[in-house]
């Protein structure tokens, strides 16, 4: 369950930064990729979380874990991936 639910977040989290690389003018890239993705990253996390804590208030400990673990790793990647895109492109 951790590998599939840790995988889907992964392939949403990279699309929505190639979506957002590919589709910003390069006028404009600095600045969606600021704001775009910070949005995108900051979203993403906490319907992890959310879903995470609905999950054990129901009494599923094996989802819940899987969407605490999947957040708690999007927070590093998805920021470190953020400061390298817009130290290349800001």
């Amino acid at each position: 369950m951790l590998k599939k639910i840790l995988g889907i977040n992964l392939l949403v989290f990279v699309a929505y930064a190639i979506l957002i690389n590919i589709n910003s003018a390069v006028a404009d890239r600095g600045f969606n990729i600021a704001i775009g993705m910070g949005v995108c990253i900051a979203l993403q996390v906490g319907l992890n979380v959310v879903a995470g804590i609905v999950c054990l208030i129901m009494g599923r400990k094996e989802p819940a874990r899987s969407f605490l673990i999947s957040s708690a790793t999007l927070v590093p990647i998805g920021f470190c991936t953020w400061l390298i895109l817009l130290s290349i492109f800001g």
